[in-house]
């Protein structure tokens, strides 16, 4: 497996947490496109992704920043203080349990799960790192080439719904027409292979433009 699906991969230790915490959750079945907040008036919020995909948006500016599969969870870093202060799209219909961060610190405490929660938490931050956070100044090409590896390592079923345009803009920020160009100019040199707008294959990419 290489770095990139490593660190593509969802937390190893989501599931175990998941388990202790499921019992105390609100479960509930959203809607493809449904918005949950991490805050909500004051109060934050903690979620369960126990079936089906969502994506995680930074509020300040809306760039997503990655995506989960279940079994997957959000929100554990707000127990003590609100620092994260983003949104989750539901990528299709999901099954989610609701938890207010204050329920689930009590809880927490109560069954001895810090240690679980400061692994998770740990390989977040270490993927959010290697993965979102920006090296240097890249150049769109540098960009959209990252963009179109990572999309590469999701989910067949979310790569297959989603254009490779809008996944790449969700993320970055860049200009449809760039984006498009740059994308068409990589079909037609063979460097990807794609059908309406779906990323099928990535053959090579070049490490210029």
């Amino acid at each position: 497996m290489s770095p990139t699906e490593k660190q593509h991969r969802g937390s190893p230790y989501a599931q175990a947490l998941i388990t202790e915490l499921r019992p105390y959750c609100t479960l509930r079945r959203t809607d493809r496109g449904e918005r949950l907040d991490l805050h909500i008036q004051g109060q934050a919020m903690c979620y369960l992704i126990l079936e089906g995909t969502v994506a995680l948006y930074r509020r300040t500016d809306d760039v997503m920043l990655s995506t989960a599969k279940s079994p997957a969870l959000f929100g554990l870093a707000n127990m003590k203080e609100i620092f994260f202060d983003d949104y989750l799209i539901a990528v299709d219909a999901c099954t989610i349990g609701i938890l207010s961060a204050e329920r689930l610190n009590a809880i927490v405490e109560e069954k001895g799960l810090w240690d679980a929660v400061s692994h998770h938490l740990m390989y977040m931050y270490s993927r959010l790192y290697n993965t979102v956070m920006p090296k240097g100044a890249p150049t769109a090409y540098e960009m959209i080439r990252q963009q179109l590896i990572l999309l590469m390592n999701e989910d067949e079923s979310y790569r297959r719904g989603v254009s490779a345009e809008r996944y790449i803009r969700d993320k970055t920020q860049l200009s449809r027409s760039g984006v498009m160009r740059i994308l068409a100019d990589l079909k037609t040199g063979g460097f990807i292979e794609m059908k309406e707008g779906r990323l099928l294959n990535i053959i090579k990419l070049p490490a210029r433009y």
